[in-house]
């Protein structure tokens, strides 16, 4: 592993997490130069599809220590109908939604915990806003590993109560978010517990096989734009990193612009790649977008996401709550996909870049959908109507009638 700064390396079999140098995250690195020689695409053929395929750009020494629950080979959807409503060719949606746990967090989790059991760890852990702790949980489960997890006490009941069914050992803290961040790292650097959390190294490594999965499916053609709803910038870096090392190993021509995306509410990553200035902490979260809400991306990988986004042509954008709902909305009814507001902001991104003139119709776009409606039902709960009531089967016609 090094330090995406400096560059000081340390064993990728070691509990470190972040450079003990400059306290920026660690990534792990291979030899592409080997593997050139090694790797085509023809040695992905008839392999299962899940994040396992691309097992030589995975981590793990040992194949029996791998714990997977058929995570990954998630579908990339072409945009039909809310395509041709917004004036779009080429609109395609990676939904995340399909994996286990029902969030993209399951790929890290996969390749994470199987790391921790290589290595022979008894703990893992992470703080989180609900989505990662509900992997984690299952994950470390599968694997018969002990789970600790730091919640804000504000988390959506759903996530509460599929962490809890998981029987992880859970924590609720009444302090702001950035101290779970703070508490985690106690964890680690004085309890031996294995961090796997929003930016690890191992989380990054899974979550990275959403890139190769979008070049296989679009037939190794890349994207020219993909839009990923941002909160401490782990999932876009691991993204990131995985265009640029099939890119490195020669199996892709070019590289996408990548483009973040945060709430209006919380988006100190967007405020300092516009305004030019220093990554600071945001003084008062407020969004419903909970899984994308980090006040402060310092503890995790704001610089990271900005070191991308200034070496490879990035953009960066703000949407609000409203954009949020009626994106959410909006895809159910064009598309039939049901996500949350987090996976919600990467369609608000779209529809805003479109009418901003940032978008060119004849572009291939993709669109992450990180995961599913299901993890936060509050915000739908206040945009639904109620069922209509009938008694009789003459309202039953009645109302069929009137259908055109």
């Amino acid at each position: 592993m090094r330090c995406s700064k400096c560059g000081r390396e340390y064993s990728v079999n070691s509990l470190a997490f972040r450079c003990l140098n400059c306290n920026e995250p660690l990534e792990v690195k291979y030899d592409y130069n080997f593997l050139k020689t090694v790797i085509s695409k023809e040695n992905f053929e008839d392999r299962i599809w899940s994040l396992w395929r691309y097992i030589e750009l995975l981590p793990i020494e040992h194949k029996s220590k791998i714990i997977s629950l058929n995570d990954g080979g998630t579908p990339l959807i072409k945009s039909t109908r809310l395509a041709e409503f917004l004036g779009l060719n080429k609109l395609y949606f990676k939904d995340e939604s399909r994996n286990p746990t029902g969030s993209f967090k399951d790929r890290g989790s996969s390749v994470g915990v199987s790391k921790a059991l290589e290595i022979g760890v008894k703990a893992v852990g992470c703080a989180s806003t609900g989505n990662m702790a509900a992997s984690l949980s299952a994950y470390a489960n599968r694997a018969g590993l002990k789970c600790i997890i730091l919640i804000p006490h504000k988390t959506p009941i759903e996530k509460v109560l599929q962490i809890l069914f998981n029987e992880p050992i859970i924590m609720a803290v009444e302090l702001p978010y950035p101290e779970l961040y703070k508490m985690s790292f106690e964890m680690n650097r004085k309890f031996n517990v294995y961090l796997i959390h929003s930016d690890s190294p191992m989380r990054v490594e899974g979550q990275k096989t959403i890139a190769f999965e979008i070049c296989e499916q679009m037939k190794w053609k890349v994207p020219d734009k993909i839009i990923v709803p941002t909160s401490s910038g782990g999932n876009f870096s691991a993204i990131w990193k995985g265009f640029k090392e099939f890119y490195e190993i020669g199996l892709i021509d070019k590289l996408p612009q990548m483009i973040c995306v945060q709430s209006e509410g919380c988006a100190p990553i967007v405020k300092a790649f516009t305004e030019k200035t220093d990554l600071k902490p945001w003084p008062k979260p407020n969004t419903i977008a909970h899984s994308i809400s980090n006040p402060n991306p310092l503890l995790a990988s704001g610089k990271r996401v900005l070191r991308i986004l200034n070496k490879a042509n990035g953009l960066a954008i703000t949407v609000s709550d409203k954009e949020i709902i009626e994106a959410q909305k909006l895809l159910a009814v064009k598309e039939g996909l049901f996500v949350e507001p987090a996976s919600a902001a990467s369609i608000a991104a779209l529809i805003k870049l479109i009418r901003n003139g940032k978008i060119n119709k004849d572009e291939n776009i993709v669109c992450i959908l990180t995961g599913t409606g299901l993890k936060d039902m509050e915000i739908v709960r206040k945009q639904v109507k109620a069922p209509i009531k009938i008694k009789t089967w003459n309202e039953f016609e009645r109302i069929l009638s009137q259908i055109g």
